[in-house]
C-alpha cells in the first residue's frame, strides 16, 4: 500500500489540510494530478488525487455536492484545492457531502506547487509502480506467446482478466457483439448498459466510462479511437477497483488482437469470395473446389446458398458479423446490389438471416445441395427465394416455400420461361454480339419513352426504333400490345434473378436438387 491521504497533510512541507472528509483519511494515493476539465472523473480513476486551481470547481452547492459525488464514485482518493487561486468557497452542503462519503477535500498552501505533491506521491509509491509494471510485461509477454505459438486466442481474454483481476469483454459499439471470446458471457443487461454509456457519451469517448448496475458496476474503455470497439472490464471481486493504468494496456493490448483478428478474416473473406465465384462460374474442377472448401471449414456437405438483399446499411458487413458472431462456416461475395453466401446446410436457419429492426433486409434460401456442380444452381434458388420474400413481405423465405407474385414457380420454370419468350433474341445478341435484351430491358425501364431510352442507351433515337422492331420479329410480340409487354417484363425480370443475359449456365429440367 502507497501513502495515504493522512500521512500527505501530515507532511509539513506540503501545506495541505482537511477541508472535508476527514473519515477518509486512510485513502491510499496511488498518483496525483492536475485536472480542470469540468468532469475530471472521467479522466481519473482509482486511487487518483485530483489537483485543481478551482477552475472546474463549481459554486453553487448543489453543483459542488455533484462534483464531490463524482469523484468519490469514480473511486478518487481525494481533491486538494489550491488556496487563494480560483475555486469558490466550500460550501456547508458540500462540506457535509465529503463526510458522509468519507472523500476528502484537501486545501493546499499557495506557496506549495502541485509538483511537490505529484514527486512526493511518485516517490512513496515507487515499489507499487515497480510492481504495475512488472504486471504489464507479463500481459504483453502472454500476447506475445500466444501469436509465437499460433495459438487460436479463445482463452486470451480470460488469462489476461485474471492477471488484472477482471472479467474482460470486447464489445462491438454497433451491435453489442463480442469480438474477442470470453469464458463467461456478458449479461445482457450489462452489454445494453455499456453501449447506452457509451451512446450517450458522444466522440471522442473519454478515458474510461462508469457503467452500474444494481448487481455490478464496471467500467468501459475504448479500444483504439473507440469508434468501433470498447472494452468492458468488470471488477473481480465485485466492488474491487481494477487498476485504470493497467486496464488502458489492456485496451491496447485488445485493439492489436482485434485488428489482427480483422485483417485475418479479410483475407479469409477475400479468398472465400474469389472461391465461391469460381463455384458459380463453373471455372474450378472439382477436386480442387473440395479441397479449398475444407480449407475453409466448409468440408461437410451439404450446403445451402443464401441471398440478401438490403436497402438499410451496409449488408455484406452486417452479415460477415452475423456469421461470424454465430462461428459460421461461409464463403461470401457481392454482386451488384446482392449479397451472395454459402454455408452449411446445419446452420442455414432462418433465425440466422433474420434480420428484423435493422431495416428492410430481404433474404432466400436454397435447398441443400451434395455437389459442387450445383452450388450454381442454389445460388439461383437463393435469389429466387430473396425475390418471393421481397415480393411477399417476409424477411426469409427458403427456396420452394413461397412463389414469387406473378412469376414462375422455381428455377427451372423461369429458365423454360426465358427459353421460350427471350431465346431468339439471346440466341441473336450471342452471334451478333448485339444488345437486344439489354435495348429492351432499357426501353421498358423508361416507360416505352423513344427518347428517354436512346439517352439512357447513348444512341440516336431511330437505332432505338430499330432494335425494337428487331425485337418484335424476333419473339413474334408487340410492343403495343399490353399482355405482350407483359410477358417481356416477366421474361426479362426473371432473367435477371437467373442471373444475367444468357442461359448458359440455367439448370437443365430435373436438375435441381
Amino acid at each position: 500500500m502507497g501513502i495515504t491521504v493522512n500521512e500527505l497533510v501530515a507532511l509539513p512541507s506540503l501545506g495541505t489540510r482537511f477541508l472535508a472528509g476527514r473519515s477518509g483519511a486512510d485513502r491510499a494515493v496511488q498518483w496525483a494530478h492536475t485536472c480542470e476539465l469540468p468532469d475530471p472523473w472521467k479522466w481519473l480513476g482509482t486511487g487518483d488525487l485530483l489537483l485543481s486551481d478551482g477552475y472546474n470547481f463549481p459554486a453553487e452547492a448543489a453543483e459542488q455536492v455533484r462534483f464531490i459525488e463524482e469523484l468519490a464514485h469514480a473511486a478518487l482518493s481525494g481533491l486538494a484545492l489550491a488556496e487563494g487561486m480560483h475555486a469558490a468557497p466550500l460550501t456547508g452542503e458540500a462540506i457535509a457531502a465529503a463526510d458522509a462519503l468519507a472523500f476528502p477535500v484537501l486545501e493546499t498552501a499557495y506557496s506549495v506547487p502541485f509538483v511537490t505533491l505529484v514527486r512526493t506521491v511518485a516517490d512513496s509509491n515507487s515499489q507499487e509502480a515497480s510492481a504495475r509494471l512488472g504486471k504489464v510485461l507479463r500481459m504483453y509477454d502472454i500476447l506475445r506467446r500466444a501469436h509465437q505459438a499460433n495459438f487460436r486466442g479463445d482463452a486470451l481474454l480470460d488469462q489476461l482478466g485474471r492477471d488484472a483481476g477482471a472479467r474482460l469483454h470486447v464489445l462491438d459499439v454497433r451491435t453489442g457483439e463480442s469480438l474477442m471470446p470470453a469464458e463467461v458471457p456478458i449479461t445482457p443487461s450489462l452489454c445494453q448498459a455499456a453501449l447506452a454509456s457509451v451512446q450517450d457519451a458522444g466522440r471522442p469517448l473519454p478515458t474510461f466510462l462508469r457503467v452500474t448496475l444494481p448487481e455490478e458496476s464496471s467500467l468501459v474503455l475504448p479500444v483504439g479511437t473507440g469508434e468501433k470497439a470498447v472494452l468492458l472490464a468488470e471488477p473481480l471481486p465485485a466492488g474491487a477497483s481494477p487498476d485504470l493504468v493497467v486496464l488502458q494496456h489492456l485496451a491496447t493490448i485488445a485493439h492489436l488482437e482485434v485488428e489482427r483478428r480483422t485483417a485475418i478474416a479479410l483475407r479469409r473473406s477475400e479468398a472465400g469470395g474469389r472461391l465461391l465465384a469460381q463455384l458459380l462460374d463453373g471455372t474450378i474442377d472439382v477436386d480442387t473446389a473440395e479441397a479449398r472448401l475444407a480449407a475453409l471449414g466448409l468440408g461437410r456437405r451439404p450446403w445451402r446458398a443464401v441471398c440478401i438483399r438490403s436497402t438499410a446499411h451496409g449488408d455484406h458487413a452486417a452479415v460477415q458479423l452475423r456469421l461470424s458472431s454465430a462461428k459460421v462456416p461461409h464463403l461470401m461475395m457481392r454482386r451488384t446490389d446482392e449479397v451472395l453466401a454459402l454455408v452449411p446446410d446445419e446452420c442455414a436457419t432462418t433465425d440466422l438471416f433474420d434480420f428484423e429492426g435493422e431495416g428492410r433486409v430481404s433474404a432466400g434460401l436454397s435447398q441443400a445441395v451434395h455437389t459442387v456442380k450445383a452450388v450454381g444452381d442454389a445460388a439461383r434458388q437463393a435469389r429466387w427465394a430473396m425475390e418471393a420474400s421481397r415480393s411477399e413481405g417476409h424477411r426469409v423465405v427458403v427456396y420452394g416455400e413461397q412463389v414469387p407474385a406473378f412469376m414462375p414457380r422455381t428455377v427451372t420454370e423461369g429458365a423454360a420461361l426465358v427459353t421460350r419468350i427471350l431465346g431468339p433474341l439471346i440466341a441473336y445478341d450471342s452471334e451478333n454480339e448485339s444488345q437486344l435484351v439489354h435495348s429492351l430491358r432499357v426501353f421498358l425501364d423508361s416507360n416505352r419513352s423513344w427518347k428517354a431510352g436512346a439517352e439512357r442507351l447513348g444512341v440516336h433515337r431511330q437505332t432505338l426504333v430499330y432494335r425494337m422492331r428487331r425485337v418484335e420479329e424476333l419473339t413474334g410480340r408487340h410492343l403495343q400490345s399490353l399482355p405482350d409487354q407483359t410477358d417481356l417484363y416477366l421474361a426479362l425480370k426473371t432473367l435477371q434473378l437467373l442471373g444475367g443475359g444468357s442461359l448458359a449456365h440455367a439448370p437443365t429440367t430435373g436438375s435441381e436438387e
